[in-house]
């Protein structure tokens, strides 16, 4: 019996979209369709033969994957009669909303829709503002590699790490703690997560499918290598490896603060334990030690990625606005939220501030000149 392939629109298509894109096109045989934002940059795409280039400079010689994707659209050149039964979104947190609008009309209540993104707080937004007639099957990943734009539509993939996934509870698996069956029935049935399991997809990007529990906490590990390596390379202007050896103390704050207030915030998670053995074995507490997540944050951030520029920093250097009021932000609201006194997070609220200013600064060099070269 031949396999039906997949059809996956990618909805943003920065360092992250054209990796997994390029990735599951080559190692799952999908039919991938990345959606730009605009005819204009379709446009530009087109200039390039529809070819986007990973090169992985973590590898020696720096090999390069090349991808076609002649079905790319764009909102004004979506069929009418399209449907979008798989979706994977890497835009940036804060434009999630507004780059869905466009495509609503395409998706449906059995649409597969899975979130790659930097932070927390984009699932709360859907539920609460965009998915308020239907709830279509919501996945989430977390993804440890580091990746940046190059030039044109070639992204450099700069350091090697994995790729958790998980079935966020909405509907009627609506429980945070999940089973290894419903995992195991989603690998077997779902054509998106059946797409992302496929062997050579795998081994490509290190994918774990997960419970949600396990990757609510891979999800809160990776956020708070986000909230330190992000912000701190944005603000003093370097690339991940120039911190290894004195960012430890401004690492730790930020840890620690974090630390207190989402043990708060995810109560029923640092609570878990397992029903029986269809649930997994998890180490909460010890994986998101203090101690252990300083050491944690400058090996994966600043020595297996010691090449890469973040993705905060490039939107500072080319003046877009960032994803820090997901970030350390999110820290801040969430003490709102929780009714926590505001010295409780005064490290990350100085942090967000930080990168805002320092967004502000260049943006103002770019339009009035440097005052440091007179």
């Amino acid at each position: 019996m031949t396999k039906t392939q997949p059809t996956i629109f990618v909805l943003g298509f920065g360092s992250i979209g054209a990796l997994l894109a390029a990735q599951l096109q080559k190692r799952a045989q999908a039919n991938v369709i990345p959606l730009l934002r605009s005819k204009q940059r379709l446009a530009e795409f087109q200039k390039y033969e529809y070819k986007a280039k990973i090169r992985s400079i973590f590898k020696e010689g720096h090999p390069e994957l090349v991808a076609t994707f002649p079905n790319a659209s764009c909102p004004d050149l979506m069929p009418s009669e399209c449907k979008i039964d798989n979706l994977i979104i890497t835009t940036k947190t804060y434009q999630t909303k507004e780059a869905m609008a466009p495509y609503m009309k395409y998706i449906h209540p059995d649409t597969n829709i899975i979130l790659v993104q930097n932070g927390l707080g984009v699932f709360e937004v859907l539920q609460e503002e965009v998915f308020l007639d239907f709830s279509p099957n919501l996945f989430q990943g977390v993804i440890s590699h580091g990746a940046f734009h190059d030039t044109g539509f070639t992204f450099n993939h700069a350091g090697f790490a994995d790729l958790k996934i998980a079935r966020l509870p909405v509907g009627k698996n609506s429980d945070i703690v999940q089973s290894l069956s419903l995992v195991r029935e989603d690998a077997e049935n779902n054509e998106l997560m059946k797409a992302f399991c496929e062997p050579q997809f795998v081994e490509s990007l290190a994918v774990k499918h997960l419970t949600y529990q396990e990757m609510l906490l891979g999800q809160l590990e990776k956020f708070l290598v986000n909230a330190c390596i992000n912000p701190i390379t944005s603000i003093v202007d370097c690339i991940n490896g120039e911190l290894k050896t004195i960012a430890g103390p401004i690492f730790e704050s930020i840890i620690t603060e974090a630390l207190a207030v989402l043990k708060i915030a995810y109560k029923p998670l640092f609570d878990y334990t397992p029903k029986n053995s269809d649930f997994p074995a998890l180490d909460v507490t010890g994986t998101l030690d203090a101690s252990r997540m300083l050491e944690f944050i400058i090996r994966i951030g600043c020595i297996v990625n010691d090449d890469n520029s973040s993705s905060m920093r490039q939107d500072v250097l080319n003046l877009r606005d960032t994803e820090i009021q997901y970030i350390n932000g999110f820290i801040v609201r969430l003490c709102e939220k929780l009714g926590l006194p505001s010295e409780q997070c005064k490290v990350n609220q100085t942090v967000e501030t930080l990168v805002n200013l320092r967004l502000g600064l260049n943006r103002t060099r770019d339009q009035f000149g440097d005052k440091r070269k007179k």
